[in-house]
């Protein structure tokens, strides 16, 4: 089991290891929002606050979107491409 931490909305959830981020907010009453949920509107960006090395790798797709939007970021990333490896904290970026 995972802990997934949205600071914005003081909300801890435990999940599966393996799970996407996508999968936990529509289980869980987040404040992150997704528009397409495959890497191509940046609706999602979120900040990786702690545990960005227990989140799934950063994808081709998802580097290129980050590129545009997420200004030099290095936290950045798109929570619909995220598959959850370990605890981790975010906060929407958008």
């Amino acid at each position: 089991m995972a802990t997934v931490f949205f600071q914005d909305d003081g909300l801890r959830v435990q999940v599966e290891e393996g799970i996407c981020l996508t999968d936990v907010c529509d289980a869980h009453p987040t404040s992150l929002l997704f528009g397409c949920r495959d890497g191509a509107c940046g609706t999602c960006l979120v900040e990786v606050v702690e545990g960005s090395t227990n989140l799934s790798a950063v994808t081709d797709i998802e580097r290129d979107m980050l590129d545009v939007m997420a200004e030099g970021n290095p936290y950045a990333r798109l929570a619909c491409q995220c598959l959850v490896k370990g605890d981790v904290q975010l906060r929407a970026l958008r």
